[in-house]
C-alpha cells in the first residue's frame, strides 16, 4: 500500500495502521535560511528531504482554488461593489495593507521582524478593525470575495506529490477566527460581539455565504480531503461562542462534504479541552493538531474519548518533545502511546509542526518505531 492509498483509507474506515505524515515545511524553511541544513540535503527539493526520512506529506497541493482577492493591487468587486488594496511602507521596520471600499477605508500595519537585514518574518501591529464602521469595510472585502478553479495547477501539484500522501486543499477558516487572526484581534472580537452583536453576526453571514461560494469552487477538483483552518481553542472559541458561531458551520459544511463522498478536516491548535465535548457533534471527519498535555491542556485519554472511533486525528506529538527538554526515548515512548489510543483513525505527525530548531533526527527515528511496530507504507 502507498502513502496516498493508506493516507485515504484512514479516513474511508479502510485502514489497519497510522500513517507517519509530520509537517517538516517550517524545519526545512528554518533552517535553510540559517544555513544549518545537512549538507545531503542542501540541493535537495523539500520532498526529498521527506522521502529520505521516510515520512508522507500533507499539504504540497493545496492548490487550485484560487481567490480574486489575493492580490495588492488588483480590484476585486462584487454586486456589493470593489475593493481597491495597496501597501504603503511606513519606515524601514513597518508596512501597512490598505483596503478602500464604497463603506470607507482600513489599514493593516505589519511589522517585520529582523535579524541583521533579513526579513524572517512579520506580525500584525496594528488590526485594522476598531469600530463598527471598520467592520463594515471588512464585510465589504468578504462579500466581493470570488473562487475560480484551477485544474491544471492542481493536477501538476498532484502529479508531483506523487504516492507520498493524498492531497488535501486548504478551505477558509471560520469567519469567527478569522476577525480575531486577521481583522480585530482577540480583545478587539470580543468588544465587537458585545457593543455590536448584530454588525458582527452580519459579518459571520457574509463569511457563510463566502463559504459557499469557496466550496462550490472546491468541489469541482478531484480532491478527496479538505482543511479548514480554523485555529480553533478554549480563547478564541469557548463553549457559547462555539455553539452559536462555528457548531453550526462545521455541520454544514461536513454534511456537504459527506454528499460529495469528500472528507473534511479542521485545525484546532493551543488549548482546546473545553472544545472537546463539542467535536463530535460538529461531523467533521478529523481534528488536526490538538497538541495534549505538556504541550496543551489535554490528555491523550481525554482526546480518545472526544474523538471514539470514527473522527480522524492527525498529529498528536507535541512539538515540545523534538527540543532538549525531553530525551529520545521520552518522545519514542510518547509516539508509542499515541499509536496504542488512535490507531487505525491516526495520521501521526507532530502537533502542529517540528520547529526550526527541533531535532530532525527524532522524526528518522519515530519512522523507524512505526516501520517496526506496523510498517511504512510504500
Amino acid at each position: 500500500m502507498t502513502r496516498r492509498e493508506l493516507n485515504l483509507a484512514i479516513y474511508e474506515g479502510t485502514a489497519d495502521r497510522p500513517l507517519w505524515q509530520p509537517r517538516l515545511e517550517e524545519w526545512i524553511s528554518y533552517s535553510r535560511r540559517r544555513g544549518t541544513i545537512p549538507e545531503q540535503w542542501r540541493e535537495c527539493d523539500y520532498l526529498q528531504i521527506y522521502d529520505d526520512l521516510r515520512c508522507s506529506v500533507r499539504y504540497p497541493a493545496s492548490t487550485g482554488v484560487v481567490s480574486t482577492f489575493s492580490h495588492c493591487g488588483v480590484e476585486c468587486s462584487s454586486e456589493e461593489g470593489a475593493v481597491v488594496t495597496w501597501e504603503e511602507p511606513l519606515d524601514e521596520n513597518h508596512q501597512a495593507t490598505c483596503h478602500r471600499t464604497s463603506s470607507g477605508e482600513i489599514r493593516t500595519v505589519r511589522q517585520f521582524v529582523r535579524e541583521g537585514e533579513n526579513i524572517w518574518n512579520d506580525r500584525i501591529r496594528e488590526f485594522p478593525v476598531k469600530t463598527v464602521a471598520d467592520l463594515q469595510v471588512a464585510t465589504d472585502i468578504v462579500n466581493a470575495e470570488q473562487y475560480q478553479v484551477n485544474q491544471e495547477a492542481f493536477a501538476q501539484a498532484a502529479e508531483h506529490m506523487g504516492i507520498r500522501g493524498e492531497p488535501t486543499v486548504f478551505l477558509p477558516s471560520s469567519g469567527f477566527t478569522e476577525l480575531i487572526k486577521s481583522w480585530a484581534g482577540l480583545p478587539g472580537t470580543y468588544y465587537l460581539l458585545t457593543d455590536h452583536r448584530e454588525a458582527v453576526e452580519e459579518h459571520l453571514e457574509a463569511c457563510d455565504r463566502r463559504d459557499e461560494r469557496s466550496l462550490e469552487a472546491a468541489l469541482q477538483l478531484p480532491c478527496r480531503i479538505f482543511n479548514l483552518g480554523d485555529h480553533a481553542n478554549n480563547e478564541f472559541s469557548p463553549p457559547p461562542v462555539l455553539k452559536r458561531y462555528l457548531l453550526p458551520r462545521w455541520q454544514k459544511i461536513s454534511r456537504i462534504m459527506r454528499e460529495h463522498g469528500r472528507f473534511v478536516h479542521t485545525h484546532w491548535d493551543g488549548n482546546s479541552k473545553t472544545m472537546l465535548p463539542y467535536l463530535k457533534e460538529t461531523g467533521l471527519h478529523g481534528v488536526e493538531a490538538l497538541p495534549p498535555l505538556p504541550m496543551g491542556d489535554m490528555t491523550l485519554e481525554e482526546i480518545k474519548a472526544a474523538v471514539g472511533d470514527d473522527i480522524v486525528v492527525l498529529d498528536l506529538i507535541p512539538a515540545t518533545h523534538f527540543l532538549p527538554h525531553y530525551s529520545l526515548q521520552e518522545c519514542l515512548d510518547f509516539a508509542q502511546r499515541v499509536m496504542d489510543l488512535f490507531t487505525p483513525r491516526l495520521i501521526l505527525g507532530v502537533s502542529d509542526e517540528i520547529s526550526g530548531v527541533g531535532d530532525i533526527k527524532r522524526i528518522e527515528a519515530i519512522s523507524e518505531l512505526v516501520d517496526k511496530e506496523y510498517g511504512l507504507a510504500e
